[in-house]
């Protein structure tokens, strides 16, 4: 286990985004962290659900939690090629959302921009097409890493599965293979997306077991107030057990 992508779902203030930044700052180590959240969550069941503050304001918090933290490293989501042009001098991992991860365009300009390009795996695409979205960053920029965030496929319409065996081949193709521990666990409740914390901490505890090199979870101060995924996130004041936890079951495994 090597990567831990932790952060809320959505930059829903300036405060709630650098304390979260500062907490987990001073919880992470012995991986390779990255803070996240969204400045736009432009694929909201409703058109009139909180979408975070937009591009601008999102770049001066990465710029402020930068400043305050010059090591700390940043991933986000991007929805429009501009996107990544405009991040490109500090983000460090550029994330393509699950529903854009065929998009060529959207591909090619993070591959342009940066050089880790982070791919949520698309819910209803198979291990094939799931693979060609490497080629495409790859054909663009040789040096970039690809990496592959797992959020588990459709089952029937309503539920997400994993399907655990695709851990390997998935790992013959991209540099890294994440489990998104929390959009994992989502389910469709009539109009909404629900999701089940407590199973988002299973899977975050057997994310090694399986293979995972990385581990993607959302947290937050207070998941039941989260403007975003409320049923999914995990409370940030338990990711300190999880990690002790997450490195007691690592240890075991390379043990043996």
């Amino acid at each position: 286990m090597k990567t831990l992508i932790l952060g809320p779902c959505l930059m829903e203030s300036k405060d709630l985004y650098l304390n979260t930044g500062r907490s987990l700052s001073n919880l992470i180590n012995d991986f390779d962290f990255y803070f996240k959240a969204s400045f736009d969550k432009a694929n909201r069941t409703s058109v009139s659900s909180p979408r975070g503050p937009g591009l601008a304001e999102g770049i001066q918090c990465f710029q402020e939690i930068k400043k305050e933290f010059p090591q700390i490293k940043l991933t986000t989501d991007i929805h429009e090629p501009t996107h990544a042009e405009a991040l490109s001098d500090i983000i460090d991992v550029m994330q393509i959302p699950a529903f854009l991860s065929r998009q060529t365009d959207l591909l090619v300009a993070a591959a342009q921009n940066c050089n880790i390009v982070n791919i949520k795996k698309g819910q209803w695409l198979g291990p094939v097409q799931t693979c060609q979205a490497a080629d495409k960053i790859r054909n663009v920029n040789p040096h970039a890493q690809v990496w592959l965030t797992e959020r588990g496929s459709f089952f029937g319409y309503d539920r997400l599965v994993i399907d655990f065996s695709l851990v390997e081949t998935f790992k013959s193709v991209f540099d890294q293979v994440i489990l998104d521990c929390t959009h994992a666990t989502q389910k469709l409740n009539g109009a909404t997306s629900g999701g089940d914390s407590e199973l988002a901490k299973k899977y975050f505890l057997s994310a090694p077991v399986f293979g995972y090199q990385g581990i993607f979870a959302e947290v937050h101060p207070c998941p039941p107030k989260a403007l975003s995924d409320a049923d999914s996130q995990i409370p940030l004041d338990e990711v300190s057990a999880l990690i002790s936890n997450l490195k007691r079951i690592t240890a075991i495994i390379n043990a043996h």
